[in-house]
């Protein structure tokens, strides 16, 4: 997997109600070879509202989607 993503943006591709929701999301992007991360996972206690997001390069963001079906 690449490493090197100088001058790429993240995005978004789903919020997700709990972290077991992110990470199985998560698994299924590592398996097709998508580098994914987790945001706000921390924070649900202080604004359940927010969720985890779930962001990937922009490179990544169409296939991602599609794989997930977001």
């Amino acid at each position: 997997m690449d490493t090197h993503h100088t001058g790429e943006t993240v995005e978004v591709i789903g919020t997700f109600n709990d972290m077991v929701e992110a990470s199985v999301m998560q698994t299924k992007l590592k398996e097709a070879g998508i580098e994914s991360f987790v945001h706000d996972e921390n924070v649900l206690g202080m604004n359940p509202l927010g969720g985890v997001k779930l962001k990937v390069f922009s490179k990544d963001k169409a296939a991602a989607l599609t794989l997930l079906s977001v």
